[in-house]
């Protein structure tokens, strides 16, 4: 197996490293995960406050309140484990969890006269598990806005795994530990739900130590349903510069109504638009770019003055590309003369700036970087291209990228394709929410690429692949089975359900995209053809891995390694410490 990085750190993310004007205090998770600690006073840089790109912004009055990520927990029910779960549960954590499951589902039987199920037997079941779910909601999240959670089983049940299992709909609520016995929660913030993700690589071990696998992710399960207050504050509280920056703010959006809001001489209510549901931290960046003037003269001038402090090798790159973008197209003069800077920074930076304003020559200037293996910003104009909306030659761009020897940059240009939803990949979504597979066009050498956070997705680098037998897999857990004879043109595969349902021998094809497309699908036949066997996409996963470790997929397996700056963040977030609760 071939583990790679393909997510770079967001370049917007940089700005909120950006202290205000006279100082900030920051604020992140205390070594245990738990309340915030405070990062105490940082002047602003010299170099910084004498910037054409800080001067005379909101920034340089304002610092950001309520940005630190809030780690939530609630406890939740596992279902479909068959006989791998338990009725084990602390009482009060049973009560917790039937409690919340009456307020989020009517079980009520809609027929009268006949039985329902209630959460008491569910809770009750062998085939379910109540478990501890944790994640960290990122402080700008909006509403709807989905992230990763953990799963785990309870210490001291006989739970004996959660492989194939599904979470039922589970509250989230920020917590603080007061002792080792007590914890003070707050209200929801998110929901979590749906297939449990468990490592597909564990199984030599498990299979050597019988360590069950109790321990799993559900990938983008938890959608905010309460975001964390955003409030933009004044360094120095004064109602005429809050309501100047409230106006200057709003009028910079007209399409969107009280983006900004001064209630009081301190601070402004900040509201994320829809629009930027995906990227909250360029927003709220972008705002603090803006500058309070809006006189044309100044604006002309100003971009100028940021035209020659881009070219310095210190200069702050990334706010000065925000505060182009903020000049909006009056700046695009200025900009076109540095598309083809020999520089890299400011080729890249310019052309940062110019995507977001919608200009096409940024494109071409964007792609050179996209494509040229020395680039220092390849990772980020891979990224760019993919957010530049409504630009069809930046999905040509990313089209030309796919061709690219190196796999990491291949993913990248993948996700960015993705992301702005680009008809080449053929993709098919398996079952009602198990995973997407996706075929990519490209050229070079074949693999297959599985996703294991913020949305489920198997990707096959490749027109065709074929399966080469002779196969043999079973899965540690015996739910599924292949084999295949050396001169056999199919494969055959033996399901087995969590309740131990044995099904007889399923021809499948050895066609890699048709395989999956098998074991992925939802349980079901069509006449006396099986179209499903309803795996989840962690066995999946484990099923096309294994048969690339053992040679019968003659390709390279390459699994999703987040970046270590995503996983932690930036070192230092701006805003004050707030109660989560």
């Amino acid at each position: 197996m071939t583990s790679i990085n393909v997510q770079p750190w967001p370049l917007w993310m940089t700005i909120f490293a950006i202290g205000a004007a006279a100082s900030f205090t920051g604020c992140i998770l205390g070594p245990e995960g738990g309340d915030r600690m405070d990062l105490g006073v940082d002047p602003v840089p010299a170099a910084l406050a004498n910037s054409a790109a800080y001067r005379d912004t909101i920034g340089a009055a304002s610092f950001y309140d309520g940005l630190a990520p809030i780690r939530l927990r609630g406890y939740g029910l596992v279902v479909g484990l068959g006989q791998n779960g338990s009725s084990d549960c602390p009482e009060p954590v049973r009560s917790q969890v039937i409690q919340d499951m009456y307020k989020q589902h009517d079980f009520r039987s809609p027929v009268v006269g006949t039985d329902t199920i209630t959460p008491e037997q569910l809770v009750d079941d062998i085939d379910t598990a109540v478990v501890l779910v944790e994640g960290q909601m990122p402080g700008a999240a909006v509403k709807g806005a989905r992230f990763d959670v953990a799963v785990r089983a309870l210490p001291g049940t006989s739970t004996k795994s959660l492989r194939g299992g599904r979470l039922y709909t589970a509250d989230l609520r920020p917590f603080r530990p007061v002792s080792p016995q007590a914890v003070i929660t707050g209200k929801v913030r998110a929901r979590a739900h749906g297939p449990v993700f468990l490592n597909p690589f564990a199984d030599d071990n498990e299979a050597a130590t019988r360590t069950p696998s109790i321990e799993g992710i559900v990938i983008g399960g938890a959608s905010v349903t309460q975001p964390v207050r955003v409030r933009l504050v004044l360094s120095r509280p004064s109602y005429a510069l809050a309501k100047q920056i409230q106006d200057r703010i709003n009028n910079h959006f007209p399409q969107y109504r009280h983006i900004a809001v001064a209630d009081t001489p301190s601070y402004l209510k900040i509201t994320i638009p829809p629009e930027y549901k995906e990227d909250p931290d360029h927003f709220l960046a972008l705002l603090r770019a803006l500058y309070l003037s809006r006189n044309p003269t100044f604006e002309a001038t100003r971009a100028r003055e940021l035209a020659l402090e881009l070219k310095r090798p210190n200069a702050p790159h990334e706010l000065i590309a925000l505060c182009f973008e903020t000049l909006g197209r009056t700046a695009l003069p200025e900009l076109n003369e540095l598309y083809a800077d020999p520089a890299d920074h400011v080729s890249f930076h310019a052309a940062a700036a110019g995507l977001f304003l919608d200009d096409h020559l940024a494109v071409d200037a964007m792609a050179i970087h996209a494509e040229d293996p020395d680039s220092p910003f390849r990772f980020q104009a891979i990224r760019t291209l993919g957010a530049a909306k409504g630009m069809a030659s930046a999905t040509l761009a990313l089209r030309r990228v796919l061709n690219d020897p190196d796999p990491r940059v291949k993913t990248a240009a993948y996700e960015a394709l993705v992301e702005r939803n680009d008809t080449s990949l053929r993709s098919v979504r398996l079952s009602r929410d198990n995973f997407t597979l996706d075929t990519v066009p490209c050229k070079g050498e074949p693999f297959i690429y599985a996703k294991r956070s913020d949305e489920r997705r198997l990707a096959l680098f490749c027109d065709s692949l074929y399966c080469t037998p002779p196969v043999f897999y079973r899965s540690p857990d015996d739910s599924i089975t292949l084999t295949a004879d050396k001169d056999d043109e199919t494969i055959t595969l033996i399901r087995v359900s969590p309740m131990g349902r044995v099904s007889p021998p399923i021809p499948g094809s050895t066609n890699v995209y048709e395989l999956v497309r098998l074991m992925g699908n939802e349980a079901g036949m069509d006449g006396n053809k099986v179209t499903g066997l309803g795996l989840d996409y962690g066995a999946v996963v484990r099923v096309i891995y294994n048969l690339t470790r053992d040679g019968v997929i003659p390709t390279d397996f390459v699994l999703e390694t987040p970046n270590t700056a995503e996983l932690f963040g930036p070192q230092r977030r701006e805003g004050r410490p707030e109660s989560d609760l």
